[in-house]
């Protein structure tokens, strides 16, 4: 189902930067055709002959985009080494039991792109962006039959960050009398301080609207609403590595752990020592209370709450595909604004921006 989703939206997706063209019946042509005057697109002089010249974008761009957004994660594998040594057979996801993982990240985009032909637009993107990843997690060991024997308070911290973006991507649109419907696909790769190696990112989005005329002296100025849905996901599955001191995420966590490691012990020593305790609940509890002290030597040897440790994480977007609504508003041949927006349970996406078009025109044409 995922794989067919993916081929509908490579068939009907548009780049959320992507400006809306679209075609009217064209004019009666005079008998001197009009020579198109840029380098591209190719096939801009066929458009021209067939009556659809001044419809087409000029050919080049340059955008300006501030972008909001949120995402809710889930961390499907965590790792853990300290001087070398794997602690994943006690700290792991089902140990650390991770209850709320989010990312925020608010920043600009700058896109160049160019009309290659009158139909598809390529294009080039850097961002530069601050965030921080919202982390809550409950702690919790259990024993061999799946009984808790131990959970620590729920914490939550930020861990604050910037990031830097490059991509590529390529548009395709298709109108008719002031429909239009256009399609895209862009990938890009984060570099950030906290992972040593690059995050790649993949978008398909679709976007179907139409184009309403805001003048009748300017054709050029007009307003083209639009509705569509938006897939991204993280690019490769093995997952990044980082490292970090633990201590500055949670600054409290050494002092709350071994307190309420040892109450626990005190409290199943308590039981034990009562007198109606029956054998097989002391021998029980004996053995939680063994496993406790294991684990709070192992952790307390490790130096975890003051050592920088390494951990290889994979994490995935709790939801993929989210629904957009946005519009163009060109001013003119030049000068166009942007805006979309989206909001689901998981995904907030919010973008607005400025886009220059201007062309180069061929040698000999003035």
């Amino acid at each position: 189902m995922k794989q067919i989703t993916i081929l509908l939206l490579a068939i009907f997706c548009l780049n959320f930067q992507a400006i809306a063209q679209v075609q009217e019946e064209p004019a009666l042509k005079s008998q001197d055709t009009a020579v198109y005057p840029y380098v591209l697109p190719i096939w801009g002089q066929k458009v021209t002959d067939k009556g659809y010249g001044d419809q087409l974008q000029l050919p080049f761009g340059v955008n300006l985009n501030y972008v909001n957004v949120y995402m809710d994660l889930e961390i499907t594998e965590f790792g853990l080494e300290i001087g070398g040594r794997d602690f994943s057979d006690v700290l792991n996801v089902e140990t650390l039991n991770f209850t709320q993982v989010s990312a925020t990240t608010n920043g600009l985009n700058f896109r160049a792109d160019a009309w290659v032909l009158p139909f598809l637009s390529v294009y080039g993107l850097m961002s530069s962006v601050t965030g921080g990843t919202q982390v809550a997690l409950q702690p919790t060991w259990k024993d061999a039959t799946g009984e808790i024997i131990l959970q620590l308070p729920e914490f939550s911290s930020e861990v604050e960050f910037d990031a830097r973006t490059y991509g590529i991507g390529a548009t395709l649109v298709f109108g008719w009398n002031n429909y239009f419907l256009s399609t895209d696909f862009n990938y890009s790769r984060t570099d950030t301080e906290l992972l040593k190696d690059q995050v790649g990112y993949a978008t398909l989005s679709a976007r179907g609207g139409y184009r309403f005329g805001l003048s009748q002296k300017n054709k050029d100025f007009f307003i083209a609403p639009y509705a569509g849905i938006m897939y991204r996901d993280f690019v490769g599955a093995d997952g990044n590595e980082g490292g970090i001191g633990l201590d500055e995420v949670f600054p409290e966590l050494d002092a709350t752990f071994n307190e309420t490691v040892d109450a626990k012990i005190a409290s199943n020593q308590e039981i034990i020592d009562a007198p109606g305790t029956t054998p097989a609940e002391k021998i029980k509890l004996q053995a939680q209370n063994q496993a406790l002290t294991t684990i709070e030597e192992r952790v307390n040897e490790s130096g975890l709450f003051s050592a920088r440790v390494d951990y290889k994480i994979k994490k995935e977007l709790l939801q993929t595909v989210t629904f957009q609504m946005g519009f163009n508003m060109q001013i003119n041949k030049h000068w166009m604004l942007r805006g979309e927006y989206s909001l689901s349970d998981e995904q907030r996406f919010l973008m607005t921006g400025l886009q220059y078009r201007f062309g180069v025109k061929k040698k000999g044409m003035k």
